[in-house]
Parts: structure tokens; C-alpha cells; sequence
């Protein structure tokens, strides 16, 4: 299958072929501020309660509220489990205190597991909703809406002009937070937002194309790019290039081969991590 058959088959899957580089990029980004902070994990269990939200919706107001409100309610609660999520671990510090209290990995922890267990047993008799759930949990741009398409535009647009706004204060605080207070950056404030950008991009992303390619997207592009780029700055351009040219290859294979794009995306990306640990390790050796 040539390049050329690929690029005519935009006129008939040009949605889901830019959702699949927008989404990728857009979260990519995020990756950053979750690598830098030591939280990647966190990432998986955001997603994690986002499906468990859905699950909840999918019990309680059924197919007939999906359709009554034109997937509204839906969105808004799988969005919301994934911003109270992302609030209930992201903000964790990491540290112990006061004996019984969980720290920040525990608390990702507990979240992860108990959101994939009940999202599972909440839907345990339902077959419409769990075909649904199971749907969610893979990968899959193929139904993507103009509207999909244009909100992570809009993100991505969004992130892009924080960065030039406020890049440098958020590359002090993500490699030395005790220096930002110093400063007069408000620490804590910016957690929040960090937090809520965090919980609502992988509600959109686990919405609109799945737990896998979502997390994936948030992981592996910054861990590739931490293997050319020394410095958090030089990371937030060099995971979105990562993401945007893995997302175009694994378009185009899926194509040729007919296969599920964003495991085709993924698989890629993880391919491309060894192949850059593997390059960077085999550097280092030439160097010394």
C-alpha cells in the first residue's frame, strides 16, 4: 500500500486520522508535567476512574439517558471521575504523615485498583454497558466527531499558549518547586490547576479514544524524548513532534495492513522506546 493511497484516504477518514495526531500531541504535553513530578502511574489511574465513571453512568441512567441527552451526561461524568481522580492523586506530595495517612503513590494506588474492580463488578450484568466499557478500556478513533476533533484543537492550541505565556515558572516549578516558592509562585495553586488540566484532558482523551491510547500518549512520547533532550524546557516540543510522527506512521500502517490504529500508535511507541534506549545507551558507551 503506497503513501499516496494513504493520503487519498483522508476524504473518508480525515476525523479520525486528526483526532488520533491531536490527541496524541496534546497529551504528550501532558506527559511532561506528569514525568517531571514522578507521577506517570498517576496517569493510568486517572484513566482508570474515568472508565469506572462511565461504568456508574452506564448503570444508573442506562441507554435511554444516553440517547435523551446526546451523550452529554456521559461526557460529563467520565470527565468528572477523571478530574476528582486526578485531584485525589496528583496533589499527594509523596510523603507519609501523621502514621495512617496514604502518601501519593498509595493513594494512585488504591485508585487504580479499586476504580478497574468496580467498574468491572458494576457492570458485571450489564452486557450493553460492558461491551461499551470494554470498548472504552481498548482503543478506538474510528467513531471520532468533528466536534472530538475540535475540542483537542482547542487544547492543544490552549497548551501550546500557556507554554509561551508561562513556560519558564512551570519548568522552575516542575524541576524545583522549593525554588518556586522561594520566588513567590503559588505552589499549591498551581497543583490544582496542573491537576484539573490533567484530569480533564484524559477524560477527553479516554472518551474520545480510549484508556490504552490515551495513557500511552501520556507515557511513552516524553520517555522516548528523554532520551535525546537533557532539559525539561527542550521536552515539552520535542514529545509532541514524537507523538505527531508516531501518530502519522501508525495511521498509515493501520491503513496498509488494516489494523486498529491506536494499538498500531502504541505498539509503535513502544518499539520507538527501545530502539532510542537502545541508541542512547550505545552513545554513552561511544562517548566515555
Amino acid at each position: 500500500m503506497s503513501f499516496g493511497d494513504f493520503l487519498a484516504s483522508w476524504g473518508l477518514f480525515g476525523r479520525p486520522y486528526l483526532l488520533t495526531i491531536l490527541a496524541g500531541m496534546a497529551l504528550s504535553i501532558l506527559g511532561v508535567v506528569t514525568a517531571a513530578r514522578r507521577q506517570v502511574f498517576m496517569a493510568a489511574a486517572v484513566a482508570q476512574a474515568s472508565t469506572f465513571g462511565f461504568a456508574v453512568f452506564a448503570l444508573f441512567a442506562g441507554a435511554a439517558a444516553i440517547q435523551a441527552t446526546g451523550h452529554v451526561g456521559r461526557d460529563a461524568v467520565v470527565i468528572g471521575s477523571a478530574v476528582a481522580a486526578a485531584l485525589l492523586t496528583m496533589l499527594g506530595d509523596g510523603r507519609q504523615t501523621q502514621g495512617s495517612r496514604l502518601d501519593g503513590d498509595e493513594r494512585t494506588a488504591w485508585v487504580f485498583i479499586a476504580a478497574g474492580a468496580g467498574a468491572i463488578l458494576v457492570l458485571a450484568h450489564a452486557p450493553a454497558g460492558m461491551e461499551q466499557f470494554r470498548r472504552m478500556q481498548a482503543s478506538s478513533v474510528i467513531g471520532a466527531t468533528t466536534l472530538d476533533v475540535v475540542t483537542f484543537a482547542g487544547v492543544l492550541l490552549a497548551m501550546a499558549g500557556a507554554l509561551l505565556w508561562g513556560g519558564r515558572l512551570l519548568v522552575l516549578l516542575l524541576a524545583d518547586p522549593v525554588m518556586a516558592a522561594a520566588i513567590g509562585m503559588r505552589v499549591r495553586t498551581w497543583d490544582w490547576g496542573l491537576a484539573l488540566v490533567c484530569g480533564a484532558c484524559v477524560g477527553l482523551g479516554v472518551r474520545s479514544t480510549g484508556m490504552l491510547f490515551t495513557f500511552g500518549c501520556l507515557a511513552l512520547p516524553v520517555m522516548i524524548a528523554k532520551q535525546v533532550c537533557g532539559e525539561v524546557r527542550s521536552l515539552f516540543w520535542a514529545s509532541p513532534l514524537v507523538a505527531a510522527a508516531t501518530a502519522l506512521t501508525g495511521l498509515w500502517l493501520s491503513y496498509a495492513w488494516d489494523l486498529p490504529p491506536g494499538q498500531v500508535v502504541v505498539s509503535l511507541l513502544c518499539v520507538a522506546l527501545l530502539a532510542a534506549a537502545a541508541g542512547r545507551q550505545g552513545w554513552d558507551a561511544i562517548s566515555r
